[in-house]
Parts: structure tokens; C-alpha cells; sequence
């Protein structure tokens, strides 16, 4: 995946600014992406073809047309319905609209659920905190990278040669214990992409699939293995569990990377995405109740 770029918000023009914000979202758009947009969007009259070419021209008017929510709502309406053409979308397209919808959401309440157990939510007022994360078009860019590049997953065989023979372990970026053995088989230049992936695993399984953190989330002692492995410093605090204990080794993952990254862009997205973890997290809770669910079967399948 792709690690996102913010640029310096006090050097850059706001409209410069956008328009690097919308040319990231059009990098990930297919044509079929635009024609979709177009139709779901019943603002702006006038001939279909023409406002596609004015989207790929304009690409920060992308983002204006995603931040209506009668858009949004049409295109998450849309990839729900299998038997319309429109449905063929990118998974980018469709995250993006449930992204945006919830930032809209979000703006209209003082708080979001948080599940406490299974299928228990409780009320938290830190909407406004999570309003703010996402009024930075870069933080709603990261979240949408991020689900879309669960929607195929990998998994693998690593070889390696040891004294008592070639030894050959199978990687799997859909668990962390399975994902860390890349860090082991890769030279140090590819390892930052590990601990990235590792960390957007984290934020993944908490914000989306919390109510199953009591099957696959590391316990406390595994984590404390876990986090030996991939080079976090010190064990977690005493008492962190599920979703409280992914945020700790996902932030801790995000800032090894970060470390370990050569490019000045990457190293502030990245310790950007750990110090903003925790609301990360509490978004995709929400878009993941409100929006994802019904999309699971369809868009986050398994590549094997």
C-alpha cells in the first residue's frame, strides 16, 4: 500500500493543497469510478461526458462531490446492489463515500458508539474530536487507502536456509503473529512496508471487526512476544486488552517505520498515522456500523 503524503499546511497554499489532495484521490479512480460519480451526483446538470472530463481536469472538484452526502448516499446504495452496472466500482470508490459519509455524520452528533462487548455499544462524546481528525482531507485519504487495500489480501511462502535445512514458514497480512515473519526474510530497505502493513492491521481489525478482537487479538502476553519480534520497545502496559492493546502495537509499528523510512514525506505520514491512532480507529467503528457491514461478503475477500 501506498504510504500517503501530507505536505507542510502552512507553507502550502489551501488551493494548492487541494488540488494535490484530489489528484491522490484521482490516482485511485478508474474511468468507470468517474462515470459512477457523475451519475450519483444530482447537484451539478449538464452533459455526463463533459463533467467527467471537468473531474479528470479538476481533480480537487472530486472532492467537493464526495462531501455531499445525498452523493454518498447514492453510491454506497449502489455497490449494495449487485444487479446495477454501476456496481462495478473500485473498492477505492466505495470506501471513500463511506468515509466521507461519516465525516458528514459525524458533524450532526456530540457523540459515536463504542462496542464495549459484542454486540454492545455504548455512547461516547468525542465526536467533536473525531470531526476534527477528519476536517484534514489527508487523515480521510489514509482511512480510505487503507480499507481498500484490505479488500484483497495476501499470504505466502517464505524460504530460508538454516543449518538444519531450508526452512519454509507461511506469511499472511491478515495476522500479525503471520505478517511478522516478513520482517525476518526481508533485507532491512523492504522492511518498512512490513511494519506499515502491520500497523494498518491493526487500526483494520480494530475499527472494523471489534466485536471479533476477542477471537484474533494478540493477548497480552502474546503482544508482549509480538511486539519483542517486530523491535517495539518494552512490553505493553499492564491491563490493555483488544482494541486498546492493537492501538498500542499498531502506533508502535507505524512510528518503527517510520524510523526505518528514508523518505521525509513518509516518515511524517507515518508518525502522523501513530500519534492519530486511537481516532483512526473510533471512525472506522462508526463507518464500519453504519456503512461496511453489508459490503463484508462482497468487498474484503481473501486473496489465497
Amino acid at each position: 500500500m501506498d504510504v500517503m503524503t501530507h505536505g507542510d499546511p502552512v507553507a502550502v497554499p489551501l488551493s494548492d493543497e487541494r488540488d494535490r489532495l484530489g489528484a491522490a484521490y484521482r490516482e485511485h479512480l478508474t474511468d468507470t469510478d468517474l462515470r459512477t460519480l457523475v451519475h450519483a451526483d444530482q447537484v451539478c446538470a449538464g452533459d455526463a461526458a463533459a463533467r467527467i472530463a471537468v473531474l479528470a481536469r479538476q481533480p480537487a472538484l472530486i472532492l467537493d462531490v464526495l462531501d455531499r452526502p445525498a452523493t454518498t448516499a447514492a453510491l454506497l446504495n449502489l455497490a449494495t446492489d449487485r444487479s446495477s452496472e454501476l456496481s462495478f466500482v473500485s473498492p477505492f470508490l466505495v470506501f471513500a463515500a463511506a468515509v466521507h459519509r461519516t465525516a458528514a455524520d459525524l458533524t450532526a452528533t456530540s457523540y459515536a458508539p463504542e462496542r464495549a462487548a459484542p454486540r454492545l455499544r455504548v455512547p461516547v462524546f468525542d465526536a467533536a474530536h473525531l470531526v476534527g481528525y477528519l476536517a484534514d482531507g489527508w487523515h480521510r485519504l489514509f482511512l480510505t487507502e487503507l480499507l481498500a487495500s484490505f479488500a484483497r489480501t495476501s499470504s505466502g511462502v517464505t524460504v530460508t536456509r538454516t543449518r538444519h535445512g531450508l526452512q519454509r514458514r507461511r506469511w499472511d497480512d491478515l495476522d500479525p503473529e503471520r505478517l511478522a515473519i516478513l520482517l525476518d526474510a526481508l533485507p532491512a530497505p523492504q522492511r518498512p512496508g512490513v511494519w506499515r502493513r502491520l500497523g494498518d492491521l491493526a487500526v483494520f481489525l480494530a475499527g472494523v471487526f471489534p466485536d471479533a478482537l476477542h477471537q484474533h487479538a494478540p493477548r497480552t502476553v502474546d503482544a508482549t512476544g509480538l511486539a519483542r519480534r517486530t523491535g517495539l520497545p518494552g512490553p505493553p502496559a499492564p491491563g490493555l486488552d483488544g482494541a486498546d492493546l492493537l492501538e498500542w502495537l499498531g502506533a508502535g509499528w507505524y512510528r518503527r517505520a517510520a524510523e526505518a523510512s528514508t523518505a521525509a514525506p513518509a516518515r511524517t505520514a507515518l508518525r502522523d498515522a501513530a500519534e492519530h491512532i486511537h481516532q483512526a480507529r473510533r471512525v472506522l467503528n462508526t463507518t464500519a456500523d453504519r456503512y461496511l457491514f453489508p459490503l463484508h461478503s462482497g468487498w474484503f475477500t481473501p486473496a489465497r
